[in-house]
């Protein structure tokens, strides 16, 4: 019988108690005694209301896969304090036969005395969690009322100190000033941020040493900057909230919930310009919202920049694709390089003619098709070859697993062990993902028959059409010569 711990605390300052440790020692007690075999531990650090835990998804998965017979853990509320969650969980353990089981006594799904106060202890555990939420929410609200900022971030052109927004001595109220000046002039999101970024004016993230802080102005930040009323020298918090405890989704409040306190600290925005941003904002929205969808050009999500890698763009004015990069950036993130539709289509036609013309030729399928199936039994005999590598690691693992039972191997050596073997594991079933998929495409690329049947087909209309695209084409890409590389999907035919 293969038993997995579960182990979850909201915190890492949570007691000893409720450590981790101490759950897992009281786990490993529970497997002793019963002379049962440990599989796994998953460990979460963080709140029970959520079913976002990665220990948790582990854990659902490998129960799904049936990889265990056992979940046993401290007490309910350490597998969650949701109540849909814990039904869930309830459901695959009942599915897949795995039995699930409390340290406290409450739960053992194998017991049917105990099944139907499984209920009620998750609604107890849910209600107890939404009441301290609740409180939680009424002591922020009490504190929005103080006066003080209850955010850890502080609005871009603005210092926190003791609750306080104080206005920085540096550049970014300018910018800040600069933004707003722009905007009523005409200019829009993108093109303020293309602006910013080509002037390297550092980002909101950069300014507050966000780790992995992007280097280039986002259209969104613009706007959040030009709808944030902070700038008017009012404090307006409770703009956002949860919907409940086990729904972390941030829903905005109408504006009537806003707890607003006017004239808390230094303006770097006068009313009036603010209040003619909000106007402006609100027309586009309402124009956006009765506009029609952008068009999908030919070559959209086909024709890639080959320097930064990011999809072109078509642009009416060029009759062509421009770099997505450089349309959203500027010069600062990548080139401006453009490639003509009509040459895309012309270049692509002419190719796929002499493609067609390649392969009307006797006898050719047969030979693709022995190249096919010499290719096949090498990638065969690889395949045998990695399950036997797959199962040497996993007895290997087993081994490990037996000795650290055992107390031969310590817990810090077990998991060493443990995660280079499953790194190897991991490699291995990458490699037989990636050789299958060969197989087939190969397999499915060598009907040559099939593939100038339909190319025939195509190219009687002497028109390139999206569908062809598809079809015959994994990807383009264009490069800051303006050359171009078409990536036929032909090229996996083996003889081709």
């Amino acid at each position: 019988m293969k038993v997995v711990g579960y182990v979850r605390v909201s915190t890492n300052n949570d007691g000893q108690k409720e450590s981790p440790e101490n759950q897992k020692h009281m786990i490993l007690d529970y497997i002793n005694e019963n002379d049962l075999d440990l599989y796994d531990f998953y460990t979460d650090v963080q709140t029970g209301t959520t079913d976002k835990r990665e220990g948790l998804k582990k854990l659902l998965c490998d129960a799904e896969n049936k990889e265990f017979d056992v979940i046993v853990a401290k007490e309910l509320s350490r597998l969650g304090r949701n109540v849909e969650l814990l039904y869930q969980l309830k459901r695959v353990a009942e599915t897949k036969g795995v039995r699930l089981i409390t340290l406290d006594g409450k739960v053992d799904t194998q017991d049917f005395s105990k099944q139907a106060m499984f209920g009620l202890y998750a609604w107890i555990y849910e209600s107890e969690s939404q009441r301290i939420s609740d409180r939680i929410k009424s002591v922020y609200h009490m504190k929005y009322k103080s006066g003080k900022f209850m955010g850890s971030i502080p609005p871009y052109g603005y210092n926190l100190n003791k609750g306080k927004l104080l206005i920085r001595g540096d550049y970014t109220v300018d910018i800040v000033r600069d933004i707003f000046d722009k905007y009523i002039e005409g200019w829009g999101h993108d093109k303020i941020a293309r602006y910013l970024t080509n002037k390297d004016i550092p980002t909101p993230s950069q300014v507050i040493g966000k780790a992995n802080a992007g280097v280039y102005w986002q259209g969104s930040t613009v706007k959040k900057i030009l709808k944030n009323p902070h700038y008017v020298g009012d404090l307006v918090q409770g703009r956002e909230t949860t919907t409940n405890v086990t729904n972390k989704t941030r829903k905005a409040n109408d504006q009537n919930e806003w707890i607003t306190i006017p004239n808390t600290h230094e303006p770097v925005i006068s009313r009036d310009v603010f209040e003619q941003v909000q106007k402006i904002l609100e027309q586009k929205a309402r124009r956006g919202r009765g506009g029609t969808r952008k068009e999908k050009h030919l070559f959209t999500n086909i024709a890639y920049c080959s320097k930064c890698g990011n999809g072109m763009w078509y642009r009416a004015n060029r009759k062509g694709y421009i770099c997505g990069t450089h349309a959203k950036h500027g010069n600062k993130a990548c080139s401006n390089h453009v490639v003509k539709e009509q040459e895309l289509i012309e270049i692509i036609l002419d190719d796929l003619k002499k493609i067609s013309s390649s392969l009307d030729k006797p006898n050719l399928e047969n030979k693709i098709k022995q190249k096919v199936k010499d290719a096949t039994k090498k990638s065969e005999s690889r395949l045998l070859t990695i399950e036997k590598q797959i199962e040497k690691q996993m007895e290997l693992k087993r081994n490990a697993l037996q000795k650290f039972i055992s107390e031969e191997i310590s817990k810090k050596d077990y998991d060493e062990f443990v995660n280079l073997t499953q790194e190897k594991l991991k490699q291995l079933e990458l490699e037989k993902v990636e050789i299958k998929k060969e197989m087939a495409e190969s397999h499915e690329t060598s009907k040559i028959s099939a593939i100038l049947e339909q190319l025939k087909g195509f190219l009687h209309f002497n028109k390139l059409t999206s569908e062809m695209l598809l079809r015959f084409i994994d990807k383009i890409e264009v490069r800051e010569s303006k050359d171009i590389k078409i990536y036929y999907k032909f090229s996996k035919v083996e003889g081709l």
